[in-house]
């Protein structure tokens, strides 16, 4: 089955459902900072670099089904919390537009939890009306779910919108998560053996590391909600991966070593 991804990012969301089977034919990512890392590990997608807002209708294939996270800073509890009076928010309305136009069997859209606070309850009631009522209507699931209970060692938790086209009559249930959760110990312990201090705050060791890119953070931390040092046991599954270097320590033991998002990722 033939999908589009919107707001693509690296290409997390993309990997899931290569490695699901379904064939990724085309994406679009306005971040210029990301196009090279999606390249590399989608060499076989069409990325298109242009603002969604500025993508008109008919350049984007026909498709099985459209998946994406629309940019969630302004949703976000870390973030400024504007929903959709920020431009960034109302970027839901351009994946609205293209679901309707395309008319695929199903889409999937997933974002931060700050959306389901009491202040964006309107909003987001539009956000859902709209998805129902695209082009000849959709079955909506909606679900807050927790990345801890599928196996991730990591505490994220994110809001899923998917949607079967109403005619296909698809009977949908989200799957049940596991009771087991996987420590960081049994997934990153070995960082701690094999990483190097980065010099002068930077990532700076060059060809220096046993493995590349493995350095962790040296310096002070950010004062910023959720950028500061927190620490979990390797018992545990890490707080959420952000996107900046100063808030992912690893154990209380090693209160430096803090991996930035694109190090774990690689």
């Amino acid at each position: 089955m033939k999908i589009v991804s919107l707001f693509a990012g690296a290409g997390g969301l993309d990997l899931g459902f290569s490695k699901a089977g379904f064939d990724i034919v085309w994406a679009n990512e306005y971040d210029r900072d990301i196009w090279k890392t999606y390249e590399k590990n989608h060499p076989n997608t069409t990325l298109d670099k242009r603002s969604i807002t500025k993508v008109p209708n008919e350049d984007v294939p026909e498709c099985d089904g459209i998946i994406g996270g629309p940019p969630c800073q302004s949703w976000s509890e870390a973030g400024s919390l504007r929903g959709i009076d920020d431009n960034r928010g109302q970027l839901f309305f351009d994946f609205i537009r293209l679901l309707e136009a395309k008319q695929p069997y199903f889409f999937l859209a997933e974002n931060v939890s700050g959306m389901l606070l009491l202040r964006h309850k309107e909003a987001l009631d539009n956000i859902k009306k709209h998805f129902k009522n695209a082009g000849i209507g959709y079955d909506l699931h909606f679900k807050l779910l927790n990345a801890k209970n599928y196996k991730v060692p990591q505490d994220r938790k994110r809001v899923f919108f998917i949607g079967f086209r109403s005619d296909l009559n698809i009977d949908f249930n989200f799957p049940e998560g596991f009771n087991e959760i996987i420590p960081l110990s049994n997934t990153i312990s070995d960082l701690t053996e094999n990483v190097l201090s980065a010099k002068n705050g930077k990532n700076a060791n060059n060809g220096n590391c046993n493995v590349p890119n493995h350095e962790y953070m040296d310096g002070g931390f950010s004062s910023i909600f959720m950028s500061r040092n927190r620490v979990r046991s390797w018992d545990e599954v890490s707080f959420t991966i952000q996107a900046g270097a100063r808030h992912a320590p690893l154990h209380p033991q090693a209160p430096k070593m803090k991996f930035i998002e694109q190090n774990i990722a690689a």
